[in-house]
């Protein structure tokens, strides 16, 4: 062996390397010629991190592109608006344009106009939330958009859409020089073309197993691996058979839709047809025809073709069975010199785990031949490969110095690929300390989203710092990804059970019995073995927190006091808590929830969300100072107060009481001491919190239980005046003097005010949520809710605001210029001015209500059962109705109000809550019930008639013939619909009386 150099000079080296390994990887020579290097990803600050993912996208593409083989990643270029967008093309060349359909005052078609003017010929993708969003711009004719996507939150479709461009320009070449295969899709709807291109790619890293010939060597292996299949994606008859006239001889088989245009017009037999004619030219082409109408199927059958019914729930593991079953890289085998197997590795954990134990002959002869750079080049991790690839094995002195070279560059790299505050996950390198942890390879969800992107703005910005004596962070908080939740399903063969199964228990009590990946296990067990205080578990879906519909409160949160004297005991209850979010994906709520919207119950994914409960143990308790929410949208401002000034909702003890619609404290952060609810003295005594809830760590030994609150428990003032957390936010009531004294050091009743907090600035509540509604607005571009907690520190420790969830706030209806007149009518069944949505609805005939002769109180439970069954008879007519009632809707305080839950009035268009003599309503904005409620655009209105805000008939409705009674509720319907009006500007609501009239 020749002269080495000395250790010193390889950690210089290795400085060196480092720079190099930044370089622009230039691609293989032979195949993929054109690659899609640059992206400019155009949205608002925060669509662009939530594709990112927390600044991932690269790194997220990297690990997709490593495990489906496709090639180098792109790099990500944003801009925040379509302005910004242009000024950047200009001056810069972009090989794709990924672009929301809102992307502020430039509409996205001029946008792209201008775009292709600057840059003819690049390819410009629109991404849309949903498919009623897409319906308003997909038939548009000459549109300047090369094509338009669902973006469900599933990092696979970005790929899919890079990988899509890249097959058009490269397909020509790489089949007529390379032995390439090729794939057809036949598929014109925007919603499934969006689902499937995903999957297919994703399947392709088994599919092109079975394309290679037996025997070849492992360098030789790697090498062809890099000729994936093509993906052919046609919308038309014509289009799809040039594609099969051109690439037959190279194609694996088609996908293809029955119903699609054929010689100008959409037929209904053009699925069968060209599979026909195809089966004609070769009858061993293997196909499938996917159809709504389950009478095609015994027709694909007679020619030699495969069936999937579209409506199917399982509609995308049938083809995923498709493909497996009809379509035809791999391990890195540690070998001696001789060829005797010696190891095997799969990724990078394994490579790193094999390179430390293999005998030095087998290391030394895979470096000698560059068989590791080879292998990481064909998993697509080409800065690593060329950082590894100018090594020779001459440099070192020892064997072990190179190992140790080796392993340290590989972990060095994965370190230097993470980005943003989202760390993974690993055994050796975990950290308490890290804020942001992933455990697993998926998506982190909309939640977990949220909060990275809030993490690393309050970090990269030092805006933790910025109010003296209080940080502002995200709880430390560690995030199951959703593989773990494909892996779960798929190792327990759940996923039949868990879409078709209409008993939420017979899910709960298979999700327990089953069991989490052995890695995740050991996993968590050692990130437990390091964290010791109470950990909320909690839901993290892909479509949690999305614009359009933000899933709020829809699945299940659980807390776990973690604080057994054995390990396998807090194991056992965090993965029971794990198990029981994944199960609350498929309970019969969830899937209400899911109908009402575009998406389907198995394109959801749960990322689960474990994270450090806000808060300081006094005695057997757990719990925040105080924490709320805040929307930077106020919708019932009222007086002098403006929308933009926002609304929050404070509790004492943890923020459960206020997103169950508990009592609570409701004022604006831009007029803190202006409290409504407090207005008189009446007004303080019967508004003003009087218990609050805590987390008991009294008991280790309690698990968590579907449904349940666990160690939850309700505590009495008292308890908070004696943990000295009553302070800061309390007040007292002297019946003696009929006054109420702000603070707590005389005798009299205690209440919650926060006088302390929004009047002499013990805690800066109102600046901090000022700053965060306008930080977070301008991020995301759309009005938005936070969700917090805060911690109120004794000595010198600095108080601590944590940001629990911050999410987007559902687009209001269109505004329509409604006449003010409407809201005048002296004949109107409701008319109020406070009232949320915007715009008409004129298919309303049926209504049901609680008379307010039959409204009890203390059987509200029994209330919210009854309107449960009516729901559910009127969503299977699909007649939409308004729902009336006294108290309010949603409230998990059934003395306050009716406690349904979402499925139980799913089908109701119009919500109106009422108040009762001795009970005035207070808008239930800030609960979970209220986001979906106005997700769904659903119509809101708030009538306080006993105090002149304003009118409902009751007498009117009381005498209209009804269509069916219950014990509680009356159900009346109309031939003629009822008008519903309300102006978002104003928050006037009002309900005209069935009659013949123009809905404007």
């Amino acid at each position: 062996m020749s002269e080495l150099k000395p250790l010193s000079d390889i950690d210089a080296l290795w400085d060196q390397l480092r720079t190099f390994g930044r370089e622009r990887y230039a691609g293989f020579e032979s195949l993929m010629k054109y690659r899609v290097r640059d992206i400019l990803l155009v949205a608002s600050l925060y669509d662009s991190f939530t594709l990112e993912e927390g600044g991932r996208l690269t790194e997220l593409i990297l690990t997709e592109y490593r495990d489906l083989n496709l090639g180098q990643a792109p790099v990500v270029t944003r801009a925040t608006s379509g302005v910004d967008a242009l000024e950047q093309i200009r001056s810069r060349n972009f090989d794709l344009i990924i672009t929301l359909i809102r992307i502020g005052e430039l509409d996205v078609f001029e946008f792209a106009r201008q775009a292709k003017a600057a840059r003819p010929g690049i390819p410009v993708v629109a991404l849309g939330y949903t498919v009623r969003e897409l319906e308003q711009v997909l038939e548009i004719p000459d549109s300047p958009i090369d094509r338009f996507f669902v973006w469900t939150g599933e990092v696979m479709l970005l790929v899919a859409i890079i990988k899509y461009i890249e097959d058009l320009r490269n397909v020509e070449e790489d089949t007529r020089n390379s032995d390439v295969r090729t794939i057809l899709l036949i598929e014109d709807s925007v919603r499934f073309y969006s689902a499937y291109l995903p999957l297919i790619y994703t399947e392709l890293v088994l599919q092109t197993a079975d394309l290679l010939t037996e025997g070849i060597n492992l360098s030789q292996k790697l090498m062809r691996l890099q000729a994936r299949p093509k993906i052919l994606f046609a919308t038309t008859f014509e289009d799809a058979w040039d594609y099969y006239d051109r690439y037959r001889s190279f194609m694996l088989g088609a996908i293809c839709d029955a119903r699609f245009t054929w010689k100008g017009e959409k037929h209904g037999k053009a699925g069968l047809e060209f599979i026909r004619r195809m089966k004609r030219d070769d009858p061993q082409m293997p196909a499938v025809l996917q159809s709504s109408d389950l009478e095609n199927e015994p027709l694909a059958g007679a020619i030699g073709a495969s069936f999937i019914h579209k409506d199917s729930l399982s509609l995308l593991t049938d083809l995923r069975r498709f493909m497996r079953s009809n379509f035809g890289f791999g391990d890195f085998i540690f070998c001696l010199p001789e060829g005797l197997e010696v190891g095997r590795a799969s990724d990078m954990r394994t490579l790193i785990r094999e390179m430390e134990r293999v005998p030095d002959e087998s290391l030394m002869f895979h470096a000698a031949h560059d068989h590791f750079s080879n292998w990481l080049r064909a998993r697509t991790m080409f800065t690593l490969a060329r950082m590894i690839k100018p090594i020779k094995t001459t440099q070192f002195d020892s064997v072990e110095a190179l190992r140790r070279f080796l392993i340290e560059t590989v972990i060095q790299y994965h370190e230097e690929s993470l980005s943003g505050h989202v760390v993974d996950f690993s055994n050796k390198n975990f950290d308490t300390r890290s804020e942001f942890t992933r455990i697993g390879k998926g998506s982190i969800g909309g939640k977990a989203r949220g909060l990275a992107f809030m993490n690393h703005i309050l970090s990269s910005y030092q805006i933790q710092d910025r109010f003296p004596g209080t940080v502002v962070k995200v709880p430390p908080s560690a995030v199951v990804a959703t593989d773990v939740f494909d892996a779960f399903l798929d190792q327990g063969k759940l996923r039949d059970l868990a879409i078709t199964e209409t008993h939420d228990d017979n899910i709960v009590e298979a999700f327990l019995t089953a069991k989490l990946p052995g890695e995740i296990l050991g996993n968590l067990r050692h990130f437990l073995d390091q964290v010791r205080y109470p950990l909320a578990v909690r839901s993290s879906s892909i479509l949690e927190d999305a614009h359009a519909q933000p899933f709020a409160g829809v699945y299940d949160t659980y807390m776990i006091s973690n604080n057994h004297e054995d390990l396998a005991v807090r194991l056992d209850q965090l993965c029971d808590a794990i198990k029981l979010v994944y199960a609350s994906t498929f309970f019969q709520s969830a899937k209400a929830y899911l109908r009402a919207t575009s998406n389907r119950v198995e394109e959801e994914k749960m990322a689960v969300v474990v994270q450090q409960v806000v808060g300081q143990k006094y005695d057997r308790y757990v719990y925040p100072g105080f924490a709320g929410v805040v929307q930077s949208t106020d919708h019932y401002a009222s007086g002098d107060m403006h929308p933009e000034d926002g609304v929050a909702l404070v509790a004492l003890g943890l923020g459960k009481t206020v997103i169950e619609g508990g009592r609570c404290l409701r004022f604006s952060p831009g007029a803190p001491t202006r409290l409504m609810q407090f207005a008189t003295l009446e007004d303080t005594l019967k508004n003003s919190q009087r218990r609050f809830q805590a987390l008991d760590v009294s008991d280790p030994e309690v698990y968590p239980v579907a449904h349940q609150d666990g160690s939850l428990v309700w505590l009495d003032l008292k308890e908070a005046e004696s943990h000295g957390t009553l302070q800061p936010v309390g007040s007292v009531y002297s019946p003696e003097n009929n006054a109420v004294y702000d603070g707590i050091n005389r005798m009299g009743t205690r209440l919650v005010t926060f006088a302390h907090v929004l009047k002499s600035g013990v805690f800066p509540l109102a600046e901090i949520l000022t700053f965060l509604m306008d930080l977070g607005r301008r991020c995301m571009s759309c009005p938005i809710e936070i969700e917090f907690a805060v911690n109120c520190q004794e000595g010198e420790r600095p108080d601590e605001f944590c940001l629990l969830q911050i999410r987007p706030l559902a687009n209001d209806r269109e505004v329509r210029n409604l006449d003010p007149a409407l809201f005048r009518e002296p004949d109107a069944l409701v008319a109020t001015e406070v009232a949320l949505g915007n715009g008409s609805y004129s298919d309303i005939m049926d209504v049901v209500y609680t008379p307010l002769d039959r409204f009890d109180r203390g059987r509200t439970t029994e209330i919210a059962r009854e309107v449960g069954e009516l729901n559910r008879k009127l969503v299977a007519e699909n007649r939409p109705f308004l729902l009336i009632g006294p108290g309010r809707w949603g409230s998990a305080d059934r003395w306050l109000g009716v406690p349904v839950q979402w499925a139980d009035i799913s089908g109701a268009s119009v919500i109106v809550e009422s108040d009762l003599e001795d009970f005035k309503v207070t808008p239930s904005q800030g609960t979970h019930f209220f986001q979906n409620l106005t997700s769904f655009q659903i119509g809101y209105l708030t009538v306080n008639q006993t105090s002149g805000g304003g009118r409902l008939d009751w007498g009117w409705l009381d005498a209209q013939p009804s269509v069916e009674e219950t014990k509680f509720l009356r159900h009346v319907r109309f031939e003629n619909a009822l008008g519903v009006f309300i102006d978002g500007l104003t928050g006037r609501g009002v309900v005209l009386k069935p009659g013949d009239r123009n809905f404007r």
